[in-house]
């Protein structure tokens, strides 16, 4: 018997959040705990909600997420469209998840601490030096993303 199969779309916001320290760029990941338990850093990035535009919800994932103020927060450009599917099997009759990803560089013009959202099961913060970025394992190869947008970093 073949099963009825639940698919979803989902759109999404986030951003790659840069910032000036002592004239070098680093980039902001947040550690998170996926739906295996275990670790992974992950930029952030969230719904969409209802009428919103995705810049508008890339800031706001930001404020909420890392607890970065809004003011103090830059959109430089959108960087890309992401796609990709999933089986969500943490969802009930583990659906398959269409989801787009709207990608913008960010520039923070502070240096407040992050702080991370423990019930979103963020665990930490980490700001990588842009030449680093090759060396953390992250979703969406980000270091290639990173390095076609280089000259924006400004």
């Amino acid at each position: 018997m073949i099963k009825n199969m639940a698919r979803k779309y989902e759109k999404s916001s986030g951003w790659i959040v840069y910032r000036k320290n002592n004239w070098k760029i680093e980039i902001l990941l947040l550690k998170w705990l996926n739906s295996r338990n275990n670790e992974e850093y992950v930029i952030p990035k969230w719904h969409i909600e209802g009428e919103e535009i995705a810049k508008d919800a890339a800031i706001r994932e930001i404020s909420e997420e890392a607890w970065l103020d809004v003011k103090d927060l830059e959109v430089i450009k959108f960087i890309t469209k992401l796609n990709y599917t999933f089986t969500a099997a943490y969802l009930a009759n583990s659906p398959t998840i269409d989801k787009d990803v709207y990608l913008f560089l960010v520039r923070y013009n502070w240096d407040k601490t992050p702080i991370v959202q423990k019930e979103e099961r963020f665990v930490w913060y980490k700001w990588i030096p842009i030449e680093k970025i090759d060396d953390i394992n992250i979703k969406f190869e980000l270091a290639s993303i990173v390095k076609r947008n280089r000259t924006y970093f400004i």
